[in-house]
């Protein structure tokens, strides 16, 4: 029962939510993602599956090695940019 305009504010403050980094946490704390479907399985421009047409994967669902953080954070924008775009293209036009 909650009203679009209510509900386009909220959206509007999470998104616009200010979150400013303090400080770097130790490399020791550091997380490393491991497995996941191969990259040899998928077509790297598009991340669909070889298998599967019209199956399409992004971020740590994919076996990319990285380092929590920036690097898997990068990994996971672009794959799932990637993926998205690819997805869209091939839906059927009317």
């Amino acid at each position: 029962n909650v009203s679009a305009a209510v509900r386009g504010a909220l959206c509007r403050a999470i998104k616009e939510f200010p979150v400013t980094p303090v400080r770097f946490r130790p490399i020791d704390e550091a997380i490393v993602t491991a497995g996941g479907v191969s990259t040899k399985e998928l077509d790297p421009k598009t991340l669909e599956s070889r298998a599967v047409p019209g199956l399409y994967f992004a971020g740590e669902v994919i076996d990319a090695d990285a380092y929590t953080g920036g690097f898997n954070l990068q990994i996971a924008f672009a794959t799932g940019s990637a993926a998205g775009k690819a997805a869209g293209a091939a839906l059927p036009t009317k």
